[in-house]
């Protein structure tokens, strides 16, 4: 192998196939990134089993060849190229020669007949703007769980429905769900057989095709991975998304991530949203509809939340045209703020006098996650999850919902 090119590209490249790097391989060769040219430029990958990143960059090819070097010293070193110099790989028996103007580096190669195969990416199902995708992903993952012994709530579902594209997520406290407009190729994969509870003595028909077809239109994509892919390969072009196989795949020309789905029952949350989309059709018809400004509201929040905690929640009350936001009671360390608010409805079962209690990490990520200027509560109880749209003059930003458990206060 010996080949030519520019460290800027080559450093992005790099970076791009380190993202799937494990931080403690389980075999020192899943700690490196392979390379090798082919007719159209320097290809890299980097693959731990669970996750797959692949990149291709230009250069100027002398001798073909594959070598396979440790992935964190070689994105070390390309970090501290500058970026218009020119980088020379060569081969040399067990060692990569990388020169880059008075700078040499000489690295030891793993073995690559022992680096695993690169699992084939499936045929894309639909495309998306990346900018868009990543917004949307962005709003959703607050929502995920961090328990791996509860592997469902620590994914994204994907659910593709004509070209709507819906993303949902919950840790059991909160559940996000954004809606985008995406462009289905009209490719599919096949279903998994959907394996469904018998009532005694009734026969096993098998899946019947509308399950088949709801299968194949959703994934549950784990929420770490879709957050980094998302927001790795944001911009300005279009992203491609593939799913087959138990495995999906994002990929912009050039750049493919890739990881394992989840294989876990994501709870069924469609008669959560639509029973409070019925039952606030407009601000007069809940029992208590608060709007606020997020950037004020947000901003209360964090100061509030100093002295505040799980076991000692932020309270919202409605004073007039205002909403008091405070923390703490008794000796303990206290905080009160208040921003303005437009409230309709009152509840009959407030307690402490206040309308609702929050984790105030929780309410934090979903202020942050709401990108319209105003956010909009929906309460039916201070006891009863609320729902949270985001709100922009007369339109209410129906693409993003929120719905999020209040803490139970003594009264």
């Amino acid at each position: 192998m010996k080949l030519r090119l520019f460290a800027g590209p080559f450093a992005d490249a790099v970076a791009h196939a380190a993202r799937a790097l494990p931080t403690r391989p389980p075999v020192p060769v899943l700690g490196g990134i392979l390379l090798r040219t082919g007719e159209d430029g320097l290809h890299l990958a980097a693959f731990d089993y669970e996750v797959c990143s692949t990149t291709r960059v230009d250069a100027e090819i002398a001798d073909d060849g594959t070598a396979l070097v440790s992935g964190r010293l070689l994105s070390d070193i390309a970090k501290t190229l500058p970026k218009s110099a020119e980088v020379d790989l060569e081969l040399s028996g067990a060692r990569l020669l990388l020169t880059a103007g008075s700078a040499r580096f000489t690295l030891p190669t793993l073995p690559v007949e022992e680096y695993p195969a690169l699992p084939a990416a499936p045929d894309t199902v639909l495309t998306v703007e990346g900018d868009a995708l990543a917004d949307a992903v962005a709003q959703a993952v607050v929502a995920a769980g961090t328990d791996h012994s509860l592997p469902a709530l620590t994914g994204v579902q994907m659910m593709l429905e004509g070209s709507r594209l819906t993303l949902a997520a919950t840790d059991r406290y909160r559940f996000a769900v954004r809606e985008l407009t995406v462009r289905p190729t009209g490719t599919l994969p096949a279903a998994e057989p959907v394996t469904r509870a018998r009532k005694k003595g009734e026969e096993d028909a098998g899946p019947t095709a509308q399950e088949l077809d709801a299968a194949a239109r959703t994934v549950l994509v784990p929420a770490k991975f879709l957050a980094e892919a998302a927001r790795a390969l944001a911009g300005e072009h279009p992203v491609s998304i593939g799913w087959s196989d138990g495995q999906i795949t994002l990929s912009i020309p050039g750049r493919t991530t890739g990881t394992r789905l989840l294989e876990a029952e994501f709870p069924k949350f469609r008669n959560l949203f639509p029973k409070f989309r019925n039952l606030f059709p407009t601000a007069e018809d809940a029992e208590l509809t608060i709007t606020v400004p997020v950037e004020e509201a947000l901003a209360a929040v964090k100061r509030v939340a100093l002295v505040a905690s799980d076991k000692r929640p932020i309270r919202l009350a409605v004073d007039g045209d205002q909403l008091l936001v405070e923390a703490g009671d008794g000796d303990d360390a206290r905080a009160a703020d208040r921003i303005p608010c437009n409230s309709v409805g009152s509840l009959t079962d407030r307690v402490q006098g206040c309308d609702a209690a929050f984790n105030p990490g929780y309410l934090a990520d979903c202020l942050k996650a709401v990108t319209t200027p105003e956010a909009r509560f929906h309460l039916t109880s201070s006891t009863k999850p609320v729902l949270i749209l985001g709100h922009s003059g007369e339109d209410t930003g129906g693409d993003y919902q929120h719905l999020l458990m209040p803490i139970r206060l003594q009264g």
